[in-house]
């Protein structure tokens, strides 16, 4: 009876793709460097990776950019198999400012 109150409380603190999608256009970081892109998702708690990808393409309709590429992230209280959030800042490596922002959820997080 506990494991299944503990277990179906914990659902409460996942979110919907829709909700994640949401919140990450709220970060309104398009435009911003870089490091107000990571003070911005931090301030929303997110984790920001230390290091950041170059030089990867990504691709957005038909164009391809060589982009920077910062992924931030949180996850959901559970103690096992929690569900991560990820907001990924695309950044114009010229002018070090974000260009486009995409987001993910991975669903069960256990390894």
């Amino acid at each position: 009876m506990i494991a299944s109150v503990t277990l179906s409380g914990c659902t409460l603190t996942r979110v919907s793709q829709a909700s994640h999608a949401e919140a990450v256009r709220e970060l309104n970081a398009v435009g911003l460097t870089m490091n107000e892109a990571r003070a911005r998702a931090t301030q929303a708690g997110f984790e920001c990776d230390d290091y950041v990808d170059t030089d990867v393409p990504v691709q957005i309709g038909n164009v391809v950019r060589r982009s920077t590429v910062l992924q931030c992230g949180k996850k959901s209280l559970e103690l096992i198999c929690p569900q991560r959030r990820y907001v990924v800042f695309n950044i114009d490596p010229k002018t070090n400012k974000v260009y486009a922002v995409g987001n993910r959820i991975n669903q069960n997080s256990c390894f």
